[in-house]
């Protein structure tokens, strides 16, 4: 079978037609794209969101919030909107030398970095969003805006976090910022206590997930020690899969930073010498193993060369690079790695 090519019918007797969750009654499958902005409709407005977010209001932040973003050491600007995405935008996979059949754009959901006060963006928005990043001891706020047709939030890993904070839709007891509704804002505070050192991330974990998820709400988030010193080149990968429930395509598309194939996943260069970081993130419904040709790492004292991952793991590896050429970064799951789960390393 040709995992680059999988249409529905392959992609069902292959066991693609998992069942995902339910979303507002109706049950969403894996292969069986699903309409956000109806399902949406019929969700409840959690009482606590209807008092904050009233028709009138745009924004939420409690008199605690205002005081903790005023005193904020980082602050940023980010929004949910709808873009079109190329999955493989050269129609190339580079790994098998060959084309890559069928369409692969979709309408994907991207957080967007914008300067202070939302006056512009700062760039497109993109799979994954923008890096958040903080020392240890750190207040962070995070100015969120929903220009999306469905409610979504962002949720973080790592950082330390009050329950209004949460960014999590819980139903009948959801806070504000688990159900930021189309067209309001929420601004979020998060706090780097010592011990939240790390590399994590961000998502959505509002009342339609995981779907918008699937779309591509999904970002970086980095703690560090300002007594370390930074690595000399880093770089952030999300392994991710963009399935038919959430992209309306005929196959299913494995991904290093929403691309897929070698050549249009990130590219990623060092020299020599490099005091080299990757910081890795899996987040979908599958586990993957983060594997580099030619190099290995040291973790505890144990030498690794491939890295299991479960959904929401996340981990950094660091070495001093001694091995020139060219490499594949790719996850070793073999149907993951031929679905373009796969990308060039360039050492010079």
């Amino acid at each position: 079978m040709d995992f680059g090519s999988f249409d529905r019918r392959q992609f069902l007797g292959a066991g693609g037609a998992a069942f995902v969750c339910t979303l507002a009654g109706h049950k969403l499958f894996l292969d069986q794209p699903a309409d956000l902005p109806k399902l949406a409709g019929n969700v409840k407005v959690p009482p606590k969101v209807a008092a904050a977010q009233g028709p009138a209001a745009t924004q939420f932040v409690s008199d605690t919030t205002a005081s903790a973003a005023a005193r904020a050491q980082r602050e940023y600007w980010i929004s949910a909107e709808q873009r079109g995405w190329n999955i493989v935008p050269t129609g190339y996979d580079e790994m098998m030398d060959k084309k890559v059949k069928g369409k692969t754009q979709f309408k994907a959901y991207t957080y967007r970095a914008y300067s202070p006060d939302f006056k512009e963006p700062l760039k497109r928005g993109k799979i994954p969003g923008p890096l958040i990043e903080a020392n240890i001891g750190d207040t962070v706020a995070v100015h969120f805006r929903n220009k999306l047709d469905v409610p979504v939030t962002m949720h973080p890993h790592g950082i330390f976090y009050t329950a209004e904070m949460d960014g999590a839709y819980k139903g009948k007891y959801t806070d504000p910022g688990g159900f930021v509704q189309p067209g309001q804002e929420f601004t979020y505070i998060w706090d780097a206590r010592p011990g939240t050192e790390g590399i994590w991330l961000y998502h959505d974990h509002g009342p339609m997930d995981p779907i918008p998820l699937y779309k591509g709400l999904m970002g970086p988030l980095i703690i560090r020690d300002p007594a370390k010193p930074k690595p000399d080149v880093e770089y952030y990968i999300f392994m991710h899969s963009l399935q038919p429930v959430a992209t309306n395509l005929p196959q299913q598309f494995g991904c290093m930073n929403g691309r897929a194939y070698a050549g249009n996943t990130p590219t990623l260069e060092s020299k020599v010498g490099d005091r080299v970081a990757f910081h890795v993130i899996a987040l979908d419904n599958d586990f993957h193993t983060f594997h580099i040709h030619g190099h290995r790492w040291v973790e505890n004292g144990t030498v690794i060369d491939t890295k299991a991952m479960g959904p929401g793991d996340s981990f950094s590896l660091e070495f001093t690079e001694d091995n020139p050429g060219r490499w594949f970064y790719h996850c070793h799951v073999f149907s993951h790695l031929h679905m373009g789960m796969n990308g060039w390393y360039l050492v010079s």
